[in-house]
């Protein structure tokens, strides 16, 4: 028959299995979903991205066809004006000056719009950054277990079995004398 500090030793060896392999098993768990925690944050990262330049293309397309429909515009007047001046014989500065107003107002509409879309273009810019920062605070908050963590977690209970086991050698050497 086993005597009671034998038994109590072998239980403590298989609890220091038992938590060894729950270690590992705990930073192998850890570190899958930190890798699954990054893999999601970038593909949010590059969804987003492609959403906000996606989003840039359409305001660009419509910022030049409000350019063209402005071109458009003044050149209609142009004609209309050059028609009725040409209709009523008149010609001269005054029909030139009607013109050039004309053309300087296309100029500023097109300015405008211009400026607009380059302020969404730059506001785009700081809303990726924005993006990307998110992305990197969430890949920060979920680390993988390092090798360190790892190697103390399963050196601990087996440490511990050794010191008891060194302690329950050393009081049996100690009895037997």
């Amino acid at each position: 028959m086993c005597e009671p500090t034998t038994i109590a030793l072998a239980v403590q060896a298989a609890t220091a299995a038992a938590g060894t392999a729950s270690a590992i098993d705990g930073a192998n768990k850890q570190n899958a979903a930190a890798a699954q925690n990054a893999q999601s944050a970038k593909d949010a990262y590059f969804l987003k991205t492609k959403q906000a330049n996606l989003q840039i293309a359409q305001e660009q397309t419509q910022a030049s066809q409000q350019k063209r429909d402005g071109d458009l515009k003044a050149m209609k007047s142009q004609g209309t004006a050059m028609a009725a001046a040409g209709a009523s014989g008149v010609q001269g500065v005054n029909i030139n000056q009607l013109l050039n107003d004309f053309e300087r107002s296309e100029g500023v509409l097109t300015d405008r719009i211009s400026q607009r879309l380059e302020g969404m273009q730059g506001q785009n810019e700081y809303q990726k950054l924005a993006f990307q920062s998110e992305a990197q605070t969430r890949i920060n908050s979920m680390q993988p277990q390092s090798f360190a963590e790892t190697l103390f977690n399963v050196a601990e209970p087996l440490g511990s079995f050794g010191i008891d086991y060194a302690d329950y050698k050393a009081e049996k050497a100690a009895s037997e004398e």
